[in-house]
């Protein structure tokens, strides 16, 4: 199978993680939660709320009882946590190691969150317990500290084993619009 299509193989949506995740937060936070509640969670009409969940409902994520209160199926606590676990850890990495700022941070783990494999999330989660527990703080500081400094240098494409033959970084290197090189020079 081509890599791009691997994309096309999740199990849910943007959309449906957020809807499980809603209906876990608002169980964890007031013990039950119907279809309105995640409509204004979510800030949307309920009749929105409704197709969505049924569509939770049609793949076994999301039951809902003869009273109308909605719960999380096992497979739907399953992939909320999954999907929990790997936000904190992309929100966690991109602020502390790559010093993204919060906002953006938050933007760009939420739209990865349902798309990171076990795999990855693992991997990640890892690492992040690595520099976080590590015994010797002095260590991780000056690992910290080196890459820190690293990342604002480009090698350019010639010393770079990333770019090959031409910088696919150049734009986040540069630091004012003006360095920016004008359309249709080189990179």
């Amino acid at each position: 199978m081509k890599v791009w299509k691997e994309f096309e193989e999740h199990q849910i949506t943007h959309s449906m993680a957020h809807y499980l995740m809603a209906i876990a937060e608002l169980l964890k936070k007031q013990g039950y939660c119907r279809v309105t509640d995640v409509a204004r969670e979510l800030e949307i009409t309920p009749g929105s709320a409704s197709v969505s969940i049924k569509t939770l409902k049609t793949r076994g994520l999301v039951e809902e009882d003869h009273n109308r209160f909605l719960k999380l199926s096992t497979e739907g606590e399953r992939l909320s946590a999954e999907i929990h676990a790997s936000n904190k850890a992309l929100v966690s990495f991109l602020t502390e190691i790559l010093e993204v700022s919060e906002e953006q941070a938050h933007i760009d783990a939420c739209k990865l969150e349902h798309l990171v494999s076990a795999e990855t999330r693992s991997k990640l989660l890892s690492f992040l317990h690595f520099i976080h527990g590590h015994a010797d703080k002095a260590v991780v500081k000056k690992f910290l500290d080196t890459w820190h400094e690293h990342r604002e240098e480009c090698p350019g494409p010639e010393e770079c084993d990333i770019c090959e033959t031409q910088c696919v970084a150049h734009a986040v290197f540069l630091e004012s619009p003006r360095e920016r090189p004008k359309e249709g020079e080189p990179t």
